[in-house]
C-alpha cells in the first residue's frame, strides 16, 4: 500500500512498509549511516541517521522507523544536524585519529562524516581504548583502536559467510570486536574471504598490504617481472579512479601494469581455460566411475579453507585441479625456468584469501588485490583514464569466454559444462543460462547426451552448511558443486574496490559487475575452452600432455595459514 509523505517540504509517495531511510534513498535524498547494512545489520545504534518527524518529541532513527500516511519528515533541520554532529564526535572520541597512517585514509566513512559535519574531534577527548593490532592472519589485519563498534563485520561474517569468526566481546568501555576467547584471528574460524573488510566503515579491518613486496620485485633487474590478472579485476579497477561500477577496463589495466614496470602481463583467464579442461575431465571420470561424488570445485581458497575447518571428511571431494591463479603461475614459472630464466610473478586478484593460497603453494611471489593495484598505479603517477588499450602478452594472453566468466558465481560450472557438452556430444553450447544468477543456492539438472548431471551452485558461505549436511545425511545427491565464498562470486571479492553501501546496495554492485563480465563473454568470438589454440599449443609444446604440473592439490598444514 502506498502512503503520502513529506520530506524536507516536498511531497512524495512511498510504500507503507518502507523505512524513512529507504523512502528518502528512493527519492534521491541522502541520509548518512554508519551501522546500517541492508538486510544484514540494522541495529540503529550509531544514531547518525536520525531525522525529525513532526509530532514526535524525540528524533528517530530513519533506518528503523517506518513511514506512515501524512508523515512530515525533516532530514536537515538544525536540530537534526546538531544531533548527528554530536553522535559523530562521540564516536571519534574513542577513535585512533592517526588518519595519515591509515590505509583507509580518504576512504573512511567516519572521516568523511567528520568533514561534512565540521566535527570537533577533540570535543569529548578523554581515555581511549588501548591500541591493539592483530596481524596474525594471512590476509586481514585488525586494529581495535579504529573500531566504532558498528557491528557490520560481525553481521556479515555470521549471516552472509556463516563463519562467526568475530563478535562483540567484553562489556562497557572495554567492549570490542574480537574472536572467541580473544585469540588471534589466525586461530579463529576466519577463512580470509575479506567480506568484513569490504563493509568496515573505518580502518579497523584492512587487508594485509603487499605493495612493498611488489615494489621490491619491480626494482629487480635480474628477473623477468610478470603480472597475471584475474577476470573480475577488469570490471572493478576503473572504480579506483572514480569511474562507474562495472566499467570494463581490460585494455587500460594491461597498459597500466606495463607502465608500472612489468615485463609481461598475462591473463589468468587462460589459466581458467586450463582449469576448465582439467576439472571437466575430472568430473567426467568421476561420474563415469561413480566415485568420490560430488566433485567440489577448488578454485576459491576461502571455500577450500572452510572445508578443511568445518568438513574435513569432504577434502577428498575437492578437485585436484589447481585454481586458475596457481594454474597459470605454475605454467609461467615452468615456461621461463625451462629456458634458464629467473622469473617472479605478481598476481592481481579480487580476493584477499589468495594471499593464503600463494603462501601455501609458493608458486606466486606476491598477490595484490584490486585495491592494491589501484594504489600502485596512483603511486607510479599514471593517469589511468587517459591510457590507451593494450593486449595481454603471448603465450599466456589468449582466452575464451569460458575463462572470463569464472569471475561470476556459476561461471566455473557454466564453463565446465560448455566443455563437457562438447567433449561428450561433439556439439557446442555457447551459453548455459540455467546456471546463471542465484539467490545463494541453485540446483540444476543438466542433460549431456545420455547423462544427467545434478549440480549445485552456491555463493556466500552461509549457504553451504545446509547443502553439506543434506549430502552427509543422504538427503541430496549431486555430481558437481561450485562454491564461491563471496556473495556474487569474485566480482564481489573481498579485495575488490570499496563501495559506499549507504548509496548503493551490494546486490546492485554484483549485478553491474556481473553484467560487464557477461557482456564481454557475449562479445567474444570464442566461448568454449576447446577453441583456445594457445591452450592446445601449451599442452603439446610445453607440457607434452603431462598433466601433473597443473594437478597437485595444495594442503595447508602449517598453523600459520589457519
Amino acid at each position: 500500500m502506498e502512503v503520502n509523505i513529506i520530506i524536507d517540504g516536498k511531497k512524495y509517495v512511498a510504500n507503507s512498509g518502507d523505512t524513512i531511510l529507504k523512502a528518502a534513498k528512493d527519492n534521491g535524498i541522502e541520509i548518512p549511516t554508519l551501522c546500517f547494512l541492508k538486510d544484514v545489520n540494522e541495529p540503529a545504534s550509531c544514531r547518525v541517521c536520525v531525522v525529525e518527524v513532526e509530532g514526535m518529541r524525540n528524533l528517530v532513527t530513519s533506518c528503523s522507523t517506518k513511514v506512515r500516511e501524512g508523515m512530515n519528515i525533516k532530514t536537515n533541520s538544525s536540530k537534526v544536524l546538531e544531533a548527528r554532529k554530536t553522535a559523530i564526535e562521540l564516536l571519534v572520541s574513542n577513535h585512533n585519529k592517526n588518519c595519515l597512517n591509515c590505509s583507509k585514509n580518504l576512504k573512511c566513512s567516519l572521516q568523511k562524516l567528520c568533514e561534512q559535519y565540521h566535527c570537533d574531534t577533540e570535543k569529548f577527548a578523554g581515555e581511549c581504548i588501548a591500541s591493539e593490532v592483530d596481524d596474525s592472519n594471512f590476509a586481514i589485519v585488525r586494529d581495535v583502536s579504529k573500531c566504532i563498534l558498528c557491528g557490520k563485520c560481525v553481521a556479515v561474517c555470521a549471516k552472509k559467510q556463516g563463519c562467526a569468526a568475530i563478535s562483540k566481546i567484553n562489556r562497557g568501555f572495554e567492549t570490542k570486536i574480537g574472536t572467541a576467547f580473544d585469540k588471534p584471528l589466525n586461530e579463529s574460524s576466519c577463512v580470509g574471504c575479506g567480506q568484513c573488510v569490504l563493509v568496515c566503515p573505518t580502518g579497523a579491518l584492512t587487508q594485509k598490504n603487499d605493495l612493498s613486496r611488489v615494489l621490491s620485485i619491480l626494482g629487480k633487474d635480474d628477473v623477468i617481472k610478470v603480472a597475471q590478472v584475474a577476470p573480475a579485476v577488469r570490471v572493478s579497477i576503473a572504480e579506483e579512479f572514480g569511474e562507474e561500477i562495472g566499467t570494463f577496463a581490460e585494455g587500460r589495466m594491461v597498459s597500466a601494469l606495463k607502465e608500472c614496470g612489468f615485463d609481461y602481463v598475462f591473463d589468468v583467464n587462460m589459466g581458467a581455460d586450463f582449469t576448465v579442461i582439467e576439472e571437466a575431465n575430472e568430473l567426467i571420470e568421476k561420474v563415469t566411475k561413480n566415485e568420490n561424488l560430488p566433485l567440489f570445485t577448488s578454485c576459491c581458497p576461502a571455500w577450500f579453507n572452510y572445508v578443511q575447518k568445518n568438513y574435513p571428511e569432504f577434502e577428498k571431494n575437492l578437485s585436484s585441479t589447481k585454481s586458475p591463479n596457481e594454474m597459470l603461475g605454475s605454467l609461467v614459472k615452468y615456461y621461463f625456468e625451462s629456458q634458464g630464466k629467473k622469473v617472479e610473478i605478481v598476481s592481481v586478484m579480487p580476493c584477499t584469501a589468495k594471499k593464503r593460497e600463494i603462501l601455501a603453494r609458493g608458486t606466486i611471489d606476491a598477490s595484490m588485490t584490486t585495491r592494491e593495484l589501484g594504489e600502485l598505479i596512483k603511486l607510479k603517477g599514471i593517469n589511468f583514464s587517459k591510457l590507451e588499450d593494450s593486449k595481454f602478452d603471448d603465450p599466456f594472453g589468449e582466452y575464451t569466454g569460458a575463462g572470463l566468466i569464472f569471475g561470476v558465481t556459476g561461471g566455473v560450472t557454466e564453463a565446465a559444462l560448455r566443455y563437457a557438452v562438447y567433449k561428450l556430444t561433439g556439439k557446442k553450447q555457447d551459453i548455459i543460462e540455467d546456471v546463471r544468477y542465484s539467490d545463494g543456492v541453485k540446483e540444476v539438472t543438466v542433460s549431456i547426451g545420455d547423462k544427467k548431471l545434478k549440480l549445485a551452485i552456491i555463493h556466500g558461505l552461509a549457504n553451504a552448511p545446509q547443502v553439506m549436511e543434506d549430502i552427509k545425511a543422504g538427503k541430496k545427491h549431486y555430481d558437481f558443486i561450485e562454491v564461491m565464498a563471496c556473495p556474487g562470486g569474485c566480482v564481489n571479492g573481498g579485495g575488490q574496490s570499496f563501495v559506499d553501501y549507504s548509496k548503493i546496495d551490494v546486490e546492485e554492485v554484483i549485478k553491474k559487475r556481473s553484467a560487464a563480465i557477461y557482456k564481454a563473454d557475449g562479445d567474444m568470438k570464442f566461448k568454449n575452452t576447446d577453441d583456445n589454440a594457445g591452450v592446445k599449443k601449451i599442452y603439446e609444446d610445453l607440457l607434452h600432455n603431462d598433466h601433473e604440473l597443473i594437478h597437485k592439490l595444495f594442503h595447508y598444514t602449517d598453523t600459520k595459514f589457519n
